[in-house]
């Protein structure tokens, strides 16, 4: 009977959190405003009273009152070094924690019975450990579930999942503690009478992927971008079969360009959403059902887009980086987190009639961005310059562009199974892009056909790589203006 009623009660928690989180309305703004202002606060108290690191980091600082941009920033690097005192759970430590990741017996096991556990992919540099307690697990899922689909205030189809559950293909890694795999790793119980879930590797062969694909018919698919190009090829190909019950194929976790998204849509002929999360915040944003930007969950977290002097910049303007406060995770507050995205927030409202801010773009890490030098002046080299045309090869399976020197390129490419690449073409494509954007003569670059390109150990193979360092320029100087600019 105990179990029973359980079960009846972690129904009714997700059913309420779902409720809570489904797509706000003109009225329900004010009201929204307020739950996000009492949300801040709390976590500003609850960090102070619990957290000994954010005590002295709020010293002198009103947390009644404040403004989020009177108080201090937090780098990843710092918060690594205090990692023990940023916890509010003061039997929380990170020796602890990395023996628990250490066991792989340890996946989707909650550590000491209350905190799901992951670490970042350390692209950003340093890896870094995040915990996150049921409640804040829960709220993950609430938001996808309520949002992460096309806009409805209703509330009982959300429930027919109860009855048909979902059938549910995921495309990243193995099972493991990094971050696109947590959200499923502690895929709630409860939750589990709504999906069928189906773990799928980026490692396996396409021919395991298309066998296993074709056998579960799945409603929906999610995966990297690298994933999702890789099906692209087998559904044009014919040996994936054509799905009727596939409603959403979503991208997550590395950048979406804008020709890759309408690739995938042309072969499946369905929308593809794209989410903007991280491991620091996995509820930060829900894909959107028009544009191939994502909705920030506003009430959830505050997104911060700014310069390199955290200064905010205007929306429709890329920022240097961006600061993230994440609202409802108590266990390890999260608190003006510098994060090197550069990020766009739309302008505008969004056209598919949502009222949450539109997060427009990401660009990528500034530190693998590339740049130029011309004439002496630095400028950025956006990755698209090369993206556009490089996609008109249709036996080209996977490519990687590094920055080998001041204005030197390579382009690393790999012919899809049983067809040719031709150094000529490909340096003939690049080069078409370098004529539109006037940068003949001043970007060079060499091509090479090679028969793989390995993933990092984050299991994402990153397209565009500066393994050369960054531009000589000093933190205060202005930020270089786009290549697109010149």
């Amino acid at each position: 009977m105990r179990g029973f009623l359980r079960a009846v009660s972690d129904q009714v928690k997700l059913a309420l959190a779902i409720r809570s989180l489904l797509p706000p309305r003109p009225a329900d703004m004010h009201a929204r405003a307020e739950a996000r202002e009492a949300r801040f606060r709390n976590l500003l108290r609850y960090a102070d009273e619990n957290s000994p690191f954010y005590r002295k980091q709020f010293q002198g600082i009103d947390l009644k009152t404040c403004a989020i941009t009177d108080l201090p920033t937090l780098s990843k690097a710092k918060m690594m070094a205090n990692l023990d005192d940023v916890f509010t759970d003061r039997a929380l430590r990170r020796d602890d924690l990395e023996r628990f990741m250490n066991n792989a017996a340890n996946v989707g096991t909650y550590f000491e019975g209350n905190y799901a556990v992951c670490h970042t992919s350390g692209s950003q540099g340093q890896p870094a450990i995040i915990v996150l307690d049921k409640s804040a697990i829960l709220t993950m899922f609430a938001a996808q579930f309520a949002r992460g689909q096309p806009v409805s205030r209703r509330f009982l189809p959300h429930l027919r999942r109860l009855f048909n559950p979902a059938r549910f293909s995921i495309i990243t890694q193995k099972p493991g503690f990094y971050p696109s795999s947590t959200f499923f790793n502690y895929f709630p119980e409860r939750a589990r009478r709504f999906t069928k879930l189906q773990r799928l590797s980026v490692f396996d062969p396409p021919d395991v992927l298309v066998e296993k694909l074709n056998t579960f018919r799945p409603n929906i698919i999610t995966g990297y971008t690298s994933a999702l190009e890789t099906i692209t090829r087998e559904m044009q190909a014919g040996r994936l079969k054509p799905n009727s019950d596939l409603e959403q194929i979503t991208n997550i976790s590395e950048p979406l360009p804008k020709a890759i998204a309408e690739h995938v849509q042309q072969a499946f002929g369905i929308h593809v959403t794209n989410v903007y999360s991280m491991a620091e915040c996995m509820a930060l944003t829900c894909g959107c059902q028009a544009t191939h930007g994502s909705h920030l969950n506003d009430e959830l977290a505050m997104l911060e887009v700014v310069d390199a002097n955290n200064r905010p910049v205007p929306n429709g303007t890329p920022g240097s980086k961006v600061l993230l406060t994440n609202l409802y995770n108590l266990a390890q507050p999260i608190i003006r987190y510098e994060i090197d995205d550069i990020v766009t927030i739309s302008p505008k409202p969004c056209e598919c009639g949502s009222l949450l801010p539109l997060v427009e773009s990401v660009d990528g890490r500034s530190k693998d961005q590339f740049w130029v030098n011309i004439n002496g002046q630095i400028r950025e080299l956006p990755y698209y310059i090369f993206l556009l045309v490089i996609h008109n090869e249709t036996n080209l399976a996977e490519h990687q562009f590094l920055q080998t020197g001041v204005n030197q390129f390579v382009l690393r490419a790999v012919a899809v199974p049983g067809k040719t690449l031709s150094v000529d073409r490909l340096r003939d494509l690049v080069q078409q892009s370098l004529i539109s954007e006037r940068l003949v003569g001043i970007v060079h670059f060499d091509v090479e056909i090679v028969d793989q390109i390995l993933p990092e150990e984050s299991g994402k193979v990153r397209r565009a790589k500066n393994v050369f360092g960054p531009p000589p320029v000093a933190a205060s100087d202005p930020q270089p203006a786009l290549a697109s600019e010149i």
